[in-house]
């Protein structure tokens, strides 16, 4: 009996569902695991009908929403800035599924004050977020100064519209509390020949 070969199927250049952003989206894989002793430097896109965020309806909404998220115990936004397109947090969680519960929880609320203040209605954030866990000190002072930069040319007088909106709860992790304090100094190195 012969074997039939097939000219269709497979991996091969070209194939697969186009994508449909010019960034692709989070893969949809297992979040690593969590400690309650890391911080997390989490990113989520908005759609382009909601933005530039920096405007003063679009603030407010998202200040709203982050009153509503001080409110959970294991989950609390530390540091949050708002760009052109996108949301830049800094957030401390128990676990993995305490920060997927408090950061769906800040999206629902952030989409329907952002949805109610601009008049529209459907989705506000296309994608998952994007979280990168900070284990180190480095980690950590590279994020808290991507999250607190300033854009190089503001359009807004108001800082909060263009940058840090503000620190909401007090960090509880050594590693962030050290870091947005300045007291992260760099360990003194130790002269070989000292012995």
């Amino acid at each position: 009996m012969t074997k039939r070969h097939h000219t269709w199927g497979g991996a091969r250049a070209g194939a697969g569902r186009p994508r449909a952003n010019a960034i692709a989206s989070e893969p949809h894989k297992v979040r690593p695991v969590l400690a309650a002793r890391h911080p997390v430097h989490v990113v989520t896109r908005v759609l382009p009908a909601a933005r530039p965020l920096g405007r003063r309806e679009t603030t407010r909404a998202i200040q709203h929403a982050l009153q509503v998220s001080l409110a959970r115990t294991n989950f609390r936004i530390v540091r949050l800035t708002i760009r052109k397109a996108r949301l830049e947090l800094l957030v401390e969680a128990e676990n993995k599924t305490a920060l997927a519960r408090g950061m769906q929880g800040f999206q629902v609320s952030a989409a329907r004050r952002l949805n109610k203040a601009l008049g529209r209605s459907g989705a506000v954030f296309p994608d998952r977020y994007r979280a990168a866990i900070l284990r180190t000190r480095n980690a950590v002072r590279a994020a808290v100064a991507v999250a607190t930069a300033q854009p190089r040319a503001p359009r807004f007088r108001d800082a909060t519209a263009t940058g840090a909106l503000m620190a909401r709860a007090w960090p509880l992790t050594w590693l962030l509390r050290v870091a947005l304090t300045g007291g992260v100094r760099p360990r003194p190195r130790r002269d070989p020949r000292d012995g």
